[in-house]
């Protein structure tokens, strides 16, 4: 029987959770990472999409690095005109629940009235791009069906404590950072998952054609994940 312990780290304030996978036995383990979503910029989005879309993968990469904000630039960008951010030094203890949940809604405030950016991506881009890998790196992917499925409701409530705004009033928090995902379907398609507490469904068919060269107005975040093995 799988069981799970949290890691305590800092990374919690660079839009991180990690959390430890651990069997019976010792081998197999594993760390998993799930971060902040990746935020557009839908000033470059919406001038370049429908008839305007780039036609070469090239061309939609540059498109997709243009607009990608990830949450440590916007951590830094924001705290410099925005009060209330939390970024901890070196040494310093992790975030708390209650400053992750100010981060994060004083970032989707900043990252809209500051950068012009809503959770809007457009499919095609999410579907033929490799975002999390170039905007991240190389050992960041999309999140998978095989990833959600295997999310357990503690792992669930960990996620929501760390990485959004459950319990918050406003409207920027829980829209920005929201826990409904974009994921890879096993048969390699885009899907929409749910990494929210007490849930019973967590995936679903992707209410849109991923095909689609338009912006998607949805609360989906674009969040990545990166699963590495531990020596024991």
């Amino acid at each position: 029987m799988k069981m799970t312990r949290l890691i305590l780290a800092a990374a919690l304030s660079a839009g991180v959770l990690a959390w430890g996978t651990r069997p019976a036995a010792a081998t197999g383990a594993e760390v998993v990472e799930v971060s902040a979503p990746i935020l557009p910029r839908v000033s470059v989005l919406y001038s370049a999409e429908g008839n305007n879309f780039p036609s070469s993968l090239a061309d939609q990469a540059a498109l997709a690095h243009q607009a990608a904000l990830t949450f440590d630039f916007l951590m830094t960008a924001c705290s410099m005109n925005h009060s209330g951010i939390v970024v901890p030094g070196p040494g310093d203890p992790p975030t708390t629940p209650a400053q992750n949940a100010t981060n994060l809604e004083t970032v989707a405030n900043c990252a809209y009235t500051d950068f012009v950016s809503k959770p809007y991506w457009i499919p095609a881009l999410v579907d033929q791009i490799d975002i999390c890998g170039t905007e991240l790196g190389s050992s960041w992917h999309l999140i998978t069906e095989a990833d959600v499925n295997d999310v357990t409701d503690a792992d669930a409530q960990s996620m929501a404590t760390a990485l959004s705004t459950p319990n918050s009033t406003t409207f920027f928090g829980n829209f920005y950072f929201s826990l409904h995902v974009w994921v890879r379907a096993t048969n390699g398609s885009l899907a929409r998952g749910d990494l929210s507490p007490g849930v019973t469904t967590r995936m679903s068919t992707l209410p849109v054609s991923a095909s689609s060269t338009t912006h998607y107005e949805s609360d989906m975040a674009l969040r990545c994940i990166r699963r590495t093995p531990v020596t024991p």
